[in-house]
């Protein structure tokens, strides 16, 4: 219950007092929004940082994730040859007197054993030596030869497959690239050798 004489206790203050209060409370309004501004500045700023440094690592992080690739997959190509070339050249040591083309024996195996290879790009070489000891003299070379058909297992490249003899396998990969995003580090192309020499049993 309120007596007569009570008035409202802002009728009671006076009127500059209430001016002053109305200006304090725009003046927090103003500032809470200005410090919410500030934060949102602060917190793009921030964003603005983790983009800079994504943009920084992202270039150099794709560069050696596919450096690491090319060159896992031209490593990859080295162990296919070099298993075909050793399965090309254990098989045809232990074929004298059981094939009439030698080289077509090697090429096929070669081909077999190494199939991620293209077929086209490879190019082979068959030395066979029908004497022991290795002397180069006795070499009958077979280059660029994916056959070399003999009419019998005596004649022809066949005939100097013989046992105590040695048989060298060499093969040849050619445009194997080793590019990472247009740089070429093998600018005059890429070539992938492999050899192998076994005694004929």
């Amino acid at each position: 219950m309120r007596f007569a004489s009570e008035a409202p206790r802002q009728e009671m203050m006076p009127a500059r007092c209430l001016r002053r209060l109305r200006v304090l409370a725009r003046e927090r309004v103003r500032a809470t929004s200005i410090g919410k501004r500030i934060h949102a500045w602060r917190g793009g700023d921030e964003q603005g940082q983790s983009l800079i440094e994504f943009a920084l690592v992202v270039p150099v992080f794709l560069l050696v994730v596919t450096g690491v690739l090319v060159f896992g997959i031209y490593e990859m190509q080295v162990l296919s040859l070099t298993e075909g070339v050793d399965s090309a050249g254990r098989l045809v040591s232990v074929s004298a007197g059981n094939t009439t083309d030698p080289c077509a024996l090697a090429a096929t195996a070669v081909q077999q054993a190494s199939t991620i290879l293209r077929p086209a790009n490879l190019s082979y070489t068959l030395v066979l030596n029908p004497l022991p000891g290795f002397v180069s003299t006795n070499n009958h070379t077979y280059a660029n030869q994916s056959s070399c058909s003999s009419a019998s297992t005596t004649t022809g490249a066949a005939g100097y497959l013989v046992t105590g003899g040695s048989v060298t396998v060499t093969a040849t990969y050619n445009n194997c690239s080793l590019a990472v995003y247009g740089r070429n580090f093998a600018s005059g192309g890429c070539t992938i050798t492999s050899s192998i020499t076994e005694v004929v049993q």
